[in-house]
């Protein structure tokens, strides 16, 4: 009889910021009935992973989920796989943080569970070819991808049903392959379709294995599935159909497979994901480009037979899609350098609590998107900075006197300059002499986490939203969204959304333009690198650029004391011509919160307090305005020295996630502006602080 080996793993997942409610929806929904099903199928064998930010919150909030886990575990035929303790996408954190988080992980089970693990789940399958030294310097032994990773490398379909070996320096390390027509069909189809597919690759050897590993929320999280794995019963009829059929069809686990096989030969993988995140991390046209594309290829039924020669980009593009996953995650990097070069400095308890703060600032989810939130999800940023800073200020504490530092920390060219002081932390940057980040330390808050409205390659399908049937369809084609007119809100930002930002403008509609993000800019200053000095506690920038195309120079100047930023704007026309037209300065604070009730503005002279910091408004003649956040205990005070207009306009992105298209509040910006009339040789100067105090 013709016989074959399956592998059946799971890698459950929560990332670092993320919402209780989230956690025990998930727990409800997914880990604990799969893992009842599971209890039910003693014969079945498989794999199973839960990211350290999940298992840590389950031993603290969801105990007997930790308990039934280690029933499952101690009954032998179930394989703990490790991998980053916080799930960081291990090609973008330092060497030594790979090994550090891995470790982390084998040392958790092996004191929680008296478990030693030997393989490694790999976060989204994110593969480089260095990633082998420090994996198995790690004491791992075997790793888990796509089969997409080994066509790429021209292993042909039918060599993928074992294992190979790869090596990097001298370092060994098993690779096996997921199978994605396998990934496809479960729980999306009949069972039967799972069986019929491990049909065709048994051998009278037995010796063959295919692999099908997948998030452990698609079997209860994502849409439908819950109806189909549990109330219709997908999970344990497959269970079931895998015992019925266990005189051919055995079920393992990667260890067991890994120690008593033979590997299929030597591999070298290139750089590669899963295929559809390689068209996610492209520029929204290009995006559009390879769908069509692979869509064509598909009606002519040639995809699978050219699939090792179409790819998109590699997950590292995301940090140039997208520049504030770029900034976030370079300030990680940067953090965790010093936290390891500051280690003689401190004591052991700071530099665990540090390099524990920095492990949890690497959780991948903040980092990027694709068909879930990601990077569009202000919390998830949001936890990442809060431990960014937590790590930092342990940092600080070595350097009372607060040294104003210069730095290219995002490896753009130009240099970032920090600021600190013992309330806040600000990074300003030369090009376009603006305010990249500012930082409440006391709440390790950095409230000017915002994200720009980016054009993205699924927006085309709006109007195809709303189809209704779910039914049979993978996450990937189910297209909904969570309320309606959602294409009339669509905007893309012509600019960064950066405080202490320069506006040039013609008079017009500005409160409906600068909600639209597509202000009618007549200088090029946003795009200058500014010259920058550092005067005492205070930085000089200045730039020469065109406005209306007249020759302009501004000076800017940014002092920190204490609680309160103080900015000045000098504005010089070196033209002989005239210049008229509306002077604006764009500040831009996120808040996480845009239409709670303890979230809003605070504007006296208007008598206007309690909007909440979603409204849109334009308010005259006004020298302040107030943000407040009663839940974080913050209030943001932005004042300026001569009456002026005030537009303030929410920043709304429309991104994908697995329930569907979604309006996510990611900041609110606001833009002062005055009308101006600057002679020749004329000067004119503005002057704003910020302050940033408790609220209570």
């Amino acid at each position: 009889m013709k016989k074959i080996q399956f592998i059946f793993g799971i890698h459950n997942h929560q990332p670092v910021g993320n919402f209780d409610d989230v956690f025990h929806f998930a727990c409800d929904k997914s880990y604990i009935p799969f893992m009842d099903v599971l209890e039910k199928h003693p014969s079945i064998s498989m794999a199973i992973h839960f990211t350290g930010s999940l298992i840590e919150w389950l031993d603290i909030h969801r105990p007997e989920v930790m308990a039934q886990l280690k029933r499952l575990v101690q009954r032998g035929n179930i394989e703990l796989l490790g991998a980053g303790f916080y799930e960081p996408i291990l090609s973008m954190i330092p060497n030594e943080d790979k090994v550090g988080q891995i470790k982390m992980m084998r040392q958790y089970f092996q004191d929680k569970f008296h478990y030693d693990i030997h393989g490694s789940w790999l976060t989204e399958r994110v593969w480089e070819p260095h990633l082998v030294q420090p994996i198995a310097d790690s004491g791992i032994q075997y790793v888990v991808v796509d089969d997409y990773h080994f066509s790429t490398a021209g292993i042909p379909k039918e060599d993928l049903t074992g294992y190979y070996l790869t090596e990097e320096n001298g370092q060994r390390l098993g690779v096996f392959p997921i199978s994605q027509e396998l990934r496809y069909k479960m729980p999306f189809e009949d069972p039967q379709a799972t069986i019929d597919e491990l049909r065709k690759h048994a051998t009278e050897e037995g010796n063959n294995v295919l692999v099908m590993a997948d998030d452990g929320e698609k079997f209860g999280l994502w849409p439908q599935t819950y109806e189909t794995v549990y109330e219709q019963k997908w999970l344990d009829r497959f269970f079931t159909a895998l015992e019925d059929n266990s005189d051919w069809i055995k079920t393992t686990t990667f260890k067991n497979y890994y120690t008593t096989q033979h590997s299929r030969g030597l591999v070298y993988l290139p750089t590669a994901s899963y295929f559809e995140m390689s068209q996610w991390t492209l520029p929204a046209k290009l995006g559009i480009e390879l769908e069509s594309f692979v869509h064509e290829l598909e009606d002519e039924n040639k995809m699978e037979k050219l699939r090792p020669f179409v790819r998109g980009g590699m997950w590292r593009n995301f940090f140039t899609k997208y520049e504030e996953a770029n900034w976030m995650q370079k300030r990680m990097q940067s953090v965790s350098n010093r936290v390891r070069d500051a280690k003689p400095l401190l004591t052991e308890e700071q530099f665990n609590s540090a390099t524990d703060a920095i492990y949890h600032a690497q959780c991948n989810c903040g980092y990027w998107h694709g068909v879930f939130g990601g990077l569009y999800l202000p919390h998830l940023r949001h936890g990442l900075y809060e431990n960014i800073l937590k790590a930092e200020k342990i940092l600080n504490s070595l350097d009372a006197e607060h040294k104003i530092q210069t730095k290219d920390i995002d490896f753009d060219g130009a240099n970032e300059i920090q600021m600190t002081s013992e309330t806040l932390q600000l990074f300003l940057q030369e090009k376009g002499g603006i305010i990249r980040e500012i930082d409440y330390l006391p709440a390790h808050f950095n409230v000017s986490n915002t994200l720009r409205r980016y054009g993205e390659s699924y927006h085309h399908k709006l109007a195809l939203a709303n189809n209704d049937d779910t039914s049979g369809k993978s996450i990937h084609d189910i297209i909904l969204t969570k309320e309606k007119g959602l294409q009339d809100k669509l905007f893309v930002d012509a600019l960064p959304r950066f405080s202490f930002q320069d506006h040039f403008l013609a008079l017009g509609e500005l409160e409906s333009d600068f909600y639209r993000g597509c202000l009618a800019e007549q200088s090029d200053f946003y795009k200058q690198r500014f010259e920058s000095d550092i005067m005492g506690s205070s930085v000089q920038f200045s730039a020469a650029g065109r406005v209306h195309n007249l020759p302009f120079q501004l000076k800017k100047s940014v002092s920190l004391k204490d609680d309160e930023i103080a900015l000045s704007v000098t504005i010089l026309n070196q033209s002989t011509e005239t210049y008229s037209g509306v002077y604006g300065m764009e500040f831009n604070f996120g808040l996480l919160g845009g239409n709670s009730p303890d979230r809003y503005y605070d504007l006296p002279e208007v008598n206007k307090t309690g909007e909440t910091l979603n409204t849109q408004s334009t308010d005259k003649g006004i020298t302040k305005i107030a943000l407040i956040d009663e839940w974080d205990n913050l209030k943001i005070n932005l004042s300026w020295d001569k009456p002026a207009e005030m537009i303030r306009a929410p920043i709304e992105t429309i991104s994908m996630s697995e329930a569907g298209f979604e309006r996510i509040y990611q900041a609110s910006s606001l833009l002062w502006n005055t009308t101006v009339q600057i002679n020749p040789n004329e000067e004119l100067s503005f002057n704003f602080k910020i302050k940033i105090t408790s609220f209570k």
